[in-house]
């Protein structure tokens, strides 16, 4: 098989007979396709990397990486070993179909400048199976796309194959942003929108396992989950709306801000602000006699702001917001120093050696 310009990074860490069998077909089916394929394997057991060099000799790459290494890392890693100019990611127990990949490997060969691709995503949970459709990304209007972008499907914008440039300049992002949250996945979309012409493909080549987001409990306990990770508790459930909507807008007015333009109000505020707004309003409308009274007082001057006439100013609703984390748990964990001070910095393109 021919070899092609893109790497399938593979972050790994289950070794139970369903998952090795399922990564070994993953691994199969992209190395027929031309791809080359790195496991960043943090999972700890020496067999298992025997057992793979032993089904595929020296056809993969094993990224360095340290076992039981926290996940952001276990992708980095892996990111590091990858030498394709575009790069897909996937995890040891996703699905992958043949016609799919074999599309994506077509497209990539034939590439004349895209800056990455992307296709329709199955996803399936214990609720059902739904299709992720692809965003309509023909207009050369930049607010056309960041719309597409911003309505389209988390499944579709993150499990897409972009360019080494798009994924440097999130991890980037990811990496130097001082809480570590699971909506940053959400925010690749903006820098994706950013980056230029993305080709979006009729077959899909990727299934998941939603079940941990598919009905409102499990994605609560999901993000209660992540929260506390980053220093926080299952408060924060009362403004996680919130805080999604003020970093993807942040993320938004830094790319403008770094590319000399004005900031795309149209597509954020109408698109992406206006729904995380209006899903924080239903939140407090529904928890606000039920919340902790020290807690809903420090809060009440960020309520009472976005109820003001005019609309928000992004970085005096930042300062609020940070002045009511750090009421509630003694810091906002670097969050508004970093926006002031550090997120231009990591949203800037490197030139790639």
């Amino acid at each position: 098989m021919k070899k092609i310009n893109a790497s399938v990074v593979i972050p790994s860490h289950r070794f139970d007979a369903s998952s090795m069998r399922r990564l070994i077909l993953t691994v199969d089916l992209f190395l027929n396709q031309g791809f080359e394929v790195v496991i960043a394997d943090n999972s700890g057991f020496i067999d298992k990397q025997r057992q793979l060099r032993e089904e595929f000799d020296d056809a993969i790459v094993f990224a360095a990486t340290e076992a039981d290494c926290k996940a952001m890392d276990n992708f980095l890693a892996g990111f590091a070993a990858a030498s394709g100019d575009y790069i897909l990611f996937a995890t040891d127990d996703d699905t992958f179909f043949p016609v799919g990949v074999a599309a994506l490997a077509h497209a990539i060969s034939n590439s004349t400048g895209y800056a990455g691709f992307c296709a329709p995503t199955v996803r399936y949970a214990h609720e059902g199976i739904a299709i992720a459709n692809t965003p309509d990304l023909s207009s050369e209007s930049l607010t056309e796309r960041l719309t597409q972008w911003i309505l389209c499907d988390i499944a579709v914008s993150f499990y897409g194959c972009y360019s080494r440039q798009i994924w440097q300049r999130y991890f980037r992002f990811a990496r130097q942003h001082p809480l570590k949250f699971a909506h940053h996945d959400q925010l690749l979309r903006f820098i994706i929108a950013d980056a230029g012409q993305v080709s979006c493909l009729n077959t899909a080549w990727f299934a998941y396992d939603y079940s941990n987001w598919s009905n409102g409990q499990s994605a609560q306990e999901s993000l209660v989950h992540y929260y506390t990770k980053a220093g926080f508790d299952e408060r924060m459930i009362y403004v996680h709306s919130l805080l999604e909507g003020l970093e993807g807008a942040l993320c938004q007015f830094k790319l403008d801000e770094l590319a000399g333009r004005e900031f795309q109000y149209v597509a954020v505020n109408g698109y992406w602000w206006g729904s995380w707004l209006a899903a924080f309003r239903q939140m407090i409308d529904s928890h606000h006699d039920t919340m902790p009274v020290g807690f809903w007082q420090l809060l009440e001057p960020v309520v009472n702001y976005l109820n003001l006439p005019d609309d928000a100013n992004i970085y005096q609703l930042l300062q609020l917001f940070s002045k009511f984390l750090s009421g509630v748990y003694g810091s906002d964990g670097g969050l508004q120093d970093f926006w002031l001070n550090e997120a231009g910095d990591s949203l800037r393109i490197e030139a790639i050696a």
